[in-house]
């Protein structure tokens, strides 16, 4: 069986990949509507001739979101669907094609956002094609939501993407690869927190010790911060702006931090939490206040998510392609579906390398197997 899903993809490989080098021509940074909705158009076309039923969310701002549903064959309609993620927006700005066209240099291709993840979503695309022609059957529906914003943290698309993740059986998010090819069981998760002190200006010269420094304060508060990593557990919390003062010649009334926080576990990601929350100045009378929270909780390697990292790492041999996994620290939309308890197998997307860079690229002979082994999931979960 996985044989003829090799052939088939083999044959069309470099059709393929020309359709990948079509979506990268089509620049969608993110926030950029109008160039997101052109993306979105070709991709709505693709989806439309596959035979799947196209619904557009607008996003004012950013573009549509593509929900694309399959009905799957008989019996699939009592069963929860499958759900695959992608997205159209790049990190890349207009005209960065023009200094990094989309161009195939041995076993490389590159281009503005072809990993990440216009490369997985088209794979996307060419896994159910196989399926649809081959006469292979699904046997559950399946729903492919390919979203406009995931680069600047899924603004808009967030609340789909749950409510989707809620009604499903599974997610496969067409991430790009981890290192080698391997599937992403496991994306540390993320918070984020705004800290302003409060203290009280006063003449540095005349009146120096009737003001409260709210610099020294929050100085004294981001020791307390960073002391709140942990190498052994992984968590880290990270001071990236902080400003303060108006003068050198004012005691400062205010200043602000803004901090990052990474975590591997819901459990982490509370307590860190409870920590931040729970800091005071030093001083009697300067305050603190905090803002912010987790923004995505983490993708834990679940009994469920190993179950189906093995499940496709057995397929994956069927055809001789071998798949290792991989724990890394940046977040996707896939932090959303397991967030809300979903079994979530990341990074299925293209392999390849350099991601948000321009010299991105991805390794045009995994092409196949991974988008065989997308298949075989859809068609044996």
């Amino acid at each position: 069986m996985p044989a003829d899903l090799i052939t088939y993809l083999t044959a069309r490989r470099e059709e393929m990949l020309a359709d990948i080098g079509r979506l990268v021509a089509l620049e969608s940074p993110s926030r950029e509507e109008a160039a997101v909705s052109a993306a979105a158009d070709q991709v709505a076309a693709w989806l439309a001739d596959l035979g799947a039923e196209v619904r557009r969310h607008p996003a004012p701002g950013y573009g549509p979101h593509l929900e694309a549903r399959w009905p799957g064959g008989s019996g699939a309609g009592d069963r929860k669907p499958a759900l695959l993620l992608a997205h159209l927006d790049t990190v890349h700005p207009l005209g960065t094609l023009a200094r990094a066209p989309f161009r195939v240099e041995g076993d490389r291709a590159y281009g503005p956002g072809i990993a990440d993840t216009k490369g997985g979503l088209v794979m996307g695309l060419y896994a159910l094609r196989a399926l649809r022609d081959l006469g292979r059957s699904l046997p559950r529906p399946v729903v492919y939501l390919i979203t406009c914003d995931e680069e600047v943290g899924s603004p808009t698309s967030r609340p789909r993407i749950e409510a989707l993740a809620r009604e499903a059986a599974y997610a496969l998010v067409l991430e790009t690869a981890g290192p080698g090819g391997a599937l992403k069981t496991a994306r540390k998760g993320t918070a984020g927190y705004r800290l302003t002190v409060i203290g009280r200006a006063a003449h540095a010269g005349n009146d120096y010790f009737a003001g409260v420094s709210a610099n020294l304060e929050l100085a004294r508060l981001v020791q307390a911060l960073h002391a709140l990593s942990d190498p052994e557990t992984g968590t880290t919390v990270n001071v990236g702006v902080m400003a303060g003062g108006t003068r050198s010649n004012v005691v400062a009334e205010r200043a602000t931090a803004e901090v990052d926080v990474r975590f591997w576990t819901r459990a982490a990601a509370e307590e860190v939490d409870a920590a931040i929350r729970a800091l005071r100045p030093a001083h009697p009378e300067a305050r603190v206040e905090i803002v912010g929270g987790v923004g995505r909780w983490p993708l834990e390697r679940t009994p469920a998510v190993a179950q189906l990292y093995e499940h496709a790492r057995r397929l994956a041999a069927e055809f001789g392609y071998a798949v290792g996994e991989a724990a890394v620290g940046g977040a996707s939309d896939g932090n959303l579906t397991a967030g809300v308890g979903l079994p979530t197998l990341d990074g299925l997307g293209a392999a390849g390398a350099g991601i948000h860079t321009e010299g991105e690229y991805l390794e045009v002979s995994h092409l196949v197997p991974r988008t065989a082994l997308i298949a075989r999931l859809l068609e044996t979960l």
